[in-house]
């Protein structure tokens, strides 16, 4: 009775087709031997423009990619010292933010040393088991006056108050980060994203500091445990598998940028699977395709970066699709409009 209860879960999370046997399925050690460290192609889409493909693949080092239901497991917050002075005050003063780890100013700290300070703040708390990893890190330069500047869409600009870095605020000097960090559960990173559809609780492992010293940081965090493993090892497409899928989608003019191809988890509903437990979800193995595919358009996002620097950057964490790494299917995230 058990087995069938666990084989009907692992069916419906999975989206398991038809044609699912049909495909070529690798464990993780095959994946790793037959993936390049790079994926290099050139493509011509039906429409006739030129895509060229030169993403780095980044595949966990790990000796298997257990399918894993999680539970909540602990989540705070905190707020030490005037919030205003980690990021401004409405239209009087902000701090400028920097997305390009090259030109991060030498702040005297790493986002590794806050992820030491949060994973303190987790061992005061008793939680051992939760391995936090950074996911999108900008610098915080010092505090600046404001000055009329504007924001975009994918179509149109709005006016908005931006930083004035020719004009410190008070001769403030200080800088910090902003981070948000996720988990990794088994070795494995668990993706975040900034268009959550229903059946997907990324929240679950989110957390997030705003740190400029010990006496002016907030932070939240959120982290699960392993409720219980469902399988010990799922088999994956194969690399050539998802580099057809990545194809087909290229040459049928949808996928039109990609910056790296990642191998992780997403944290999905177990009402997917037919359950009705709110407080777990189950992580699923899925390939987050970093970049631009058309299947992105629903998304508006305000941004004083430029189109192409807020897909690289991705600092709403919202220019990636997913695909499923056992069925190829794309998972949806996008909400309808």
């Amino acid at each position: 009775m058990i087995r069938k209860t666990v084989m009907k879960i692992l069916c419906c999370v999975l989206l398991v087709p038809l044609t699912a046997t049909a495909q070529e399925n690798s464990n993780i050690h095959e994946i790793k031997e037959t993936a390049p460290e790079k994926w290099c192609a050139k493509f011509q889409t039906r429409e006739g423009k030129m895509i060229v493909v030169d993403a780095p693949v980044h595949i966990p080092d790990v000796d298997a990619v257990p399918l894993i239901c999680v539970c909540k497991n602990f989540n705070t917050d905190e707020l030490v010292g005037d919030e205003s002075f980690l990021i401004g005050k409405a239209d009087a003063r902000k701090r400028e933010e920097i997305y390009d780890p090259d030109q991060f100013p030498d702040i005297g700290y790493t986002p590794e040393d806050l992820i030491d300070f949060m994973q303190e703040i987790l061992s005061s708390n008793g939680v051992t088991d939760a391995d936090l990893v950074p996911y999108r890190v900008t610098a915080l330069g010092s505090m600046c006056y404001v000055k009329s500047g504007k924001v975009f869409d994918r179509k149109y600009s709005f006016p908005a108050s931006i930083a004035d870095t020719t004009r410190p605020w008070k001769h403030d000097t200080t800088k910090g980060y902003k981070m948000f960090t996720t988990q990794s559960i088994a070795g494995i990173p668990v993706f975040l994203s900034g268009t959550v559809a229903s059946k997907i609780n990324s929240m679950q492992t989110h957390s997030f500091i705003a740190y400029i010293d010990w006496e002016h940081y907030s932070l939240y965090i959120n982290t699960v445990t392993i409720e219980q493993v469902l399988s010990p090892d799922v088999q994956l497409l194969s690399f050539d598998n998802l580099t057809g899928i990545l194809t087909e989608r290229i040459v049928d003019g949808k996928l039109q940028e990609i910056l790296e191809i990642n191998l992780g988890y997403l944290c999905m509903s177990r009402n997917a699977a037919e359950q009705n437990d709110e407080l777990s979800w189950q992580l699923i193995p899925v390939w987050q395709i970093r970049g631009y595919d058309t299947y992105l358009d629903p998304v508006h996002v305000l941004s004083m970066l430029s189109e192409e620097d807020r897909i690289k950057y991705d600092p709403d964490m919202i220019y990636s699709i997913y695909i499923n790494a056992v069925t190829g299917e794309l998972i949806p995230t996008v909400p309808s409009v």
